[in-house]
């Protein structure tokens, strides 16, 4: 089967499309061109060749969609009937394809019609067809933005992989495994349900048989027994709880309940011994405390008297030492008043001592610190010098690069100047050759003529409106007559002779013939009305096209007077420019002034490269301008030290002259500083044993004194001690003898009274064990018998389970319940080894899928390679794919191959939106494109429609992509069909086209009107 191509496209209300616009292209081997302004209809005409072949627009898919507001469908053409936009496509071969207003291809036609014979059942021609013929405009609808699941769904229709996916998805997909984990869980609950009954049967046996060695009937109570014996008990013991409460047992009464009353009542009971015992035990305790704190008030008492006997001799003794004490510290104090007056006069001589010493020690500073600030003061005169010439050079070489930046303006300004001046006689020529066009067409007379359609117009519509209501009436005068003739001829029999409405005599049964046929009759219009219906629709089609020719007529002038504004104003900008420039605005100005300029600013060049450099200026300036600064920081520190000596010997003089029996100005020291020093020294030292042996007799007075005022004070802190004690114990006595009061008892605590209480509590528990150990057997036999009853209950249970088993014996009926578990168990086995060998199978015909997509990605990736070297201007990086597949997903993992300057390459795991610009992006969705279409030859239609393909490119990348795209067609044989809102763009892709002697075509776009955008045909 041959080749196929694109013949024509008829947009009828598509977006901006009006009635019935068509396009024609070769049907061969070509190029065509679709070029006009933005808003024209050129992405409308890619969208309405996509949505007739596959009913999509891919690009809307992207647009955010609010389910809960519906408006108009965005394939019509607003003003237009809804839903009644529709495409029209015709190739070389087959029917032409519709779709939309009512019409809708045959299911599977455009697959078969498109698809090569060999190339296996197309599950998504809208994939295929987006990754092998369309390139969209939009940066949204690149190959490289799509998430890697959608790149992996475009592509792997068009690479044969999604037969095998198809093929692992049945195998191993989500669900199969779905099946399989339900039937594994079903029989997994199945084997649980047999091994929980075979334990529960188990569990039975093993009950029964311990039941069976615990059953004995020969120590049982029924529950009468049981209630009857526990009222008689209770009678009993209740004597032997005073205050206990009792609810008669009653013959209805639960056994367990009546058992644990009686347990209850002995409770209380030992609760009541256990508080008799407890308050007994009290009792003995009280009496004992009793006895004891009667000892301890006679201790106390007794050690009270010796204390007290012992604090009057210490008392005695204090008033001697008090004394003593008195004349030590007197001698101290004298001793202390000596050794001041001493000190002070050692403080003296120091002070004047440290003060000789700054005074010597300052004015050699001063002296120094004033010849290094006139040294100082030459250098700095020096530095300063140095600065000044540096500074000077400076100045000059900075007006020099002052006067090239000056030439060098001058000569940009001249370089403007000559561009601006051929661009404006470029514009001034467009409008000259657009201006005798403009007039060439006559706007008043086209809109007179159009005011007078118009009117006609009106007039014809209104005379259409008139014939259809007369039409209208006819017809509903027609139909009421019809309808009373048949409500007549309802109403009629056969052997009617007489007209109901006018008494007409007729034969029997001809009136009732004739109102059948009458009511039978076609109330058609009248044939007049309906001929002159239709002669005026035939004049308004008439009108409506010489309308729409004026109209076409108006659109042109109007563009062309746009086009002539657009120039004008383009001219005036120019115009501003060059008078900014420095032109004027009727000049020519060529690249004269520009040579002269750059002859001038060579020569500058030459003078600033043999005069010294900026750099060594700088260094130089810099030397000088860090020595002043270090002179004028060491004059400052000079000038700091001279103040801070001169500070010191003001300070120096003025503390000698506070002492003038030391020093005066005029004689200096008056009397030697070491022989007074010597002197206080040897005062000081005998001053300091006198002080010494005068401390040391008060320090001995004082510890006299303090021993015997302790000692005071220990025997009156234990006199109070023993005082308080004696109150304590007083308080504890009376506080024992109100307890045994509270206790029940009278007197003082008495140790008889408790052992007869002692011997009333162990008789009542005595009495009251004999009792419980009746109670211990009612409940042992209760429970015998309980045993007997559950015995009974599970042989019964045991004897069903072999009915429904429908065996004889236990044995039988444990072999089957085993039975039923192996059974259970071998099923979920066989589930288990099933999904194993799926997955088994799902990994291999992965690790195939891998495989084979591996093999086609590799001669994809090296095709991408070869194209992005034509389109990029660097070739050093470019997209590569890989293949990744998943338990539940497959996805297509892109990467950067970087090629080094040393040619080895490298592989980036990057996203390449982040690394690429946008008109590299471009250029490798233009050749991802290129690259599938030739790689994956599945149709039979070598096609690649692409929207505004430069629009991120300059006229080189322009130049190589036409180049290549001539070689597509020349070579390949494909039909290439291109837009660009670009019309000087288009005429240089024409050229190109042109030179190359490939066939081509340019369809240009123009304004559209009121009814969208109309073929100049229609």
């Amino acid at each position: 089967m041959s080749e196929i191509f694109l013949r024509s496209v008829e947009l009828s209300n598509f977006r901006v499309y009006g009635e019935s616009y068509a396009f024609e292209f070769p049907e061969g081997p070509g190029v065509t061109l679709i070029s006009g302004a933005n808003g024209l209809g050129k992405t409308s005409f890619f969208d309405a060749v996509e949505w007739a072949l596959t009913s999509q627009v891919g690009r809307f898919s992207d647009i955010p969609n609010d389910a809960r507001r519906r408006g108009k469908d965005p394939l019509t053409r607003i003003g237009a009937p809804e839903n009644s936009h529709r495409v029209s496509l015709a190739f070389s071969e087959g029917t032409p394809i519709d779709r939309g207003a009512g019409f809708l291809p045959p299911e599977g036609s455009i697959e078969m019609l498109l698809k090569r014979p060999t190339w296996p059942d197309i599950g998504n021609l809208h994939g295929y067809l987006s990754i092998t013929h369309f390139l969209g405009q939009a940066s949204t609808r690149r190959f490289s933005l799509r998430d890697p699941k959608s790149q992996w769904e475009a592509l792997k229709g068009p690479a044969g992989v999604d037969r095998i996916n198809v093929l692992r998805e049945r195998v191993s997909g989500h669900g199969a495994r779905q099946a399989f984990t339900r039937a594994i869980r079903e029989r997994g609950q199945s084997l649980a349900s047999a091994s929980a009954s075979l334990d529960q049967w188990r569990t039975l046996i093993d009950e029964r048989d311990r039941l069976a060695r615990l059953s004995s009937s020969e120590r049982s109570f029924t529950p009468k027994q049981i209630l009857e014996t526990v009222e008689r008990l209770a009678q009993q013991f209740l004597p032997l709880v005073p205050g206990a409460r009792w609810r008669p047992v009653n013959i209805g009464d639960e056994p367990e309940s009546a058992l644990n009353q009686l347990a209850a009542l002995f409770e209380d009971g030992r609760l009541a011994n256990e508080a008799a015992r407890g308050r007994a035990a009290e009792l003995e305790r009280l009496c004992a405390d009793y006895l004891a704190a009667g000892e301890q008030t006679t201790q106390k008492s007794r050690l009270s008297q010796e204390i007290t006997d012992r604090r009057i001799i210490l008392v005695e003794q204090q008033t001697g030492l008090e004394l003593a004490l008195t004349a030590a510290a007197t001698a101290v104090v004298r001793g202390e008043q000596r050794a001041a007056q001493i000190q002070a006069r050692a403080s003296t001589l120091a002070r004047v001592s440290r003060a000789m010493e700054q005074l010597n020690r300052s004015a050699a500073v001063f002296a120094e610190a004033e010849r290094q600030r006139d040294a100082s003061q030459i250098d700095a005169e020096r530095a300063e010098a140095r600065l000044a010439t540096c500074q000077t050079q400076i100045d000059a070489a900075s007006a020099l690069r002052g006067e090239r930046k000056r030439i060098s303006a001058q000569v940009e300004s001249a370089r403007a100047r000559a561009r601006l001046s051929a661009t404006l006689r470029t514009v001034r020529s467009e409008i000259q050759r657009l201006t005798p066009i403009a007039e060439g067409l006559n706007e008043p007379v086209l809109r007179n003529r159009r005011i007078e359609l118009s009117t006609e117009a009106k007039l014809n519509s209104d005379k259409i409106i008139r014939l259809v209501d007369e039409l209208k009436s006819h017809d509903a005068r027609a139909q009421t007559l019809a309808e009373a003739v048949t409500r007549i001829a309802h109403q009629l029999s056969h052997d009617d002779t007489s007209c109901p409405v006018c008494a007409t005599p007729f034969e029997v049964g001809q009136l009732k013939a004739l109102a059948v046929a009458n009511a039978a009759k076609d109330t058609a219009p009248a044939a007049e009305l309906g001929n002159a219906l239709a002669a005026e629709k035939v004049h308004q089609e008439e009108l409506h096209r010489e309308l729409t020719a004026i109209d076409h007529g108006l659109a042109e002038h109007a563009q062309i007077l746009n086009a002539i504004t657009a120039e004008r104003g383009r001219e005036a900008s120019l115009v501003q420019q060059l008078v900014e420039a420095g032109g004027a605005a009727d000049a020519h100005y060529d690249d004269s002034a520009v040579i002269e300029l750059r002859a001038t600013l060579d020569g500058v060049d030459l003078r600033i490269s043999e005069g010294p450099s900026q750099e060594a200026l700088d260094a130089a300036l810099a030397d000088a301008q860090a020595a002043v600064d270090a002179e004028r920081v060491k004059r400052v520190s000079l000038e700091r030290t001279l103040a801070n000596a001169s500070s010191e010997l003001e300070a120096a003089r003025s503390l000698l002259t506070q002492h003038p029996e030391l020093w005066s100005t005029n004689g200096g020291l008056l009397v030697s500083l070491a022989q007074e020093e010597e002197n206080v020294k040897a005062e000081a030292r005998a001053i300091g044993e006198q002080l010494q042996n005068d401390q040391g007799q008060l320090d001995k007075a004082h510890v006299a004194r303090d021993t015997v005022a302790a000692a005071i004070s220990r025997e009156d802190a234990t006199l109070a001690t023993v005082n308080a004690e004696l109150d304590k114990l007083a308080e504890v006595r009376r506080e024992f003898v109100r307890r045994w009061t509270q206790l029940g008892q009278t007197g003082d605590p008495d140790s008889a009274r408790v052992a007869q209480l002692r011997s009333q509590i162990t008789e009542r528990q005595s009495r009251g064990e004999t009792i419980e150990s009746a109670h211990a057997d009612l409940i042992n036999g209760l429970r015998t018998w309980q045993n007997d009853q559950r015995l009974q209950d599970r042989e019964r249970a045991i004897v069903a389970t072999i009915r429904e088993k429908q065996v004889a014996t236990e044995a039988e009926a444990t072999e089957r319940l085993q039975l039923d578990v192996s059974h259970a168990q071998a099923q979920l086995d066989l589930a288990q080894r099933a999904r194993d060998r799926m997955e088994d199978v799902g990994a291999k015909m992965q690790t195939r899928a891998e495989e084979f997509a591996d093999d086609v990605l590799k001669p994809l990736n090296d095709t991408i390679q070869r194209f992005s070297r034509t389109l990029m201007t660097w070739s050093d990086s470019s997209i590569v794919y890989r293949a990744e597949h998943h338990a539940t997903r497959s996805e297509l993992r892109p990467a950067i191959l970087h090629t080094g300057a040393d040619g080895t390459t490298s592989q980036l795991e990057i996203n390449p939106n982040y690394y690429f610009s946008e008109g590299q992006l471009s250029a490798l969705s233009v050749s991802a494109l290129l690259a599938a279409s030739t790689t994956f030859s599945w149709s039979r239609w070598r096609g690649l429609l692409l929207d505004d393909p430069l629009q991120h490119n300059d006229i080189i990348h322009a130049s190589a992509f036409m180049d290549l795209m001539r070689q597509m067609v020349r070579e390949l044989g494909y039909q290439v069909i291109l837009s660009t809102h670009d019309s000087s763009e288009a005429e240089f892709l024409a050229r190109k086209c042109r030179s190359a002697g490939i066939p081509f075509q340019v369809h240009e776009l123009l304004p559209r009107g009121d009814a969208g955008l109309v073929s100049a045909v229609a």
